[in-house]
């Protein structure tokens, strides 16, 4: 299963962006998005930015996948013992 992530622009040179979530940063293609602004939330798949996300939806889809990963964690920690 392949995922594409909300991350913030946090610069931009020419059609490259420095992007940042949770203190991971790297850099992504802006060819499939170039209105996109530093500040701005893309949505990031295989180092390119698709789409141009607002702020409220990408901290709604960015805390889901918070969720998921508390659940999968705590998932993982039920069966450490089981077996």
């Amino acid at each position: 299963m392949c995922l594409a992530l909300p991350m913030r622009i946090v610069a931009i040179d020419g059609a490259i962006a420095s992007i940042a979530i949770d203190g991971l940063e790297q850099r992504a293609s802006l060819v499939l998005v170039p209105h996109a602004r530093p500040g701005d939330y893309v949505l990031v798949h295989a180092g390119f930015a698709i789409t141009v996300l607002e702020e409220a939806e990408a901290e709604e889809t960015i805390a889901l996948f918070t969720e998921l990963a508390i659940c999968s964690d705590e998932s993982l920690g039920a069966d450490d013992g089981d077996a």
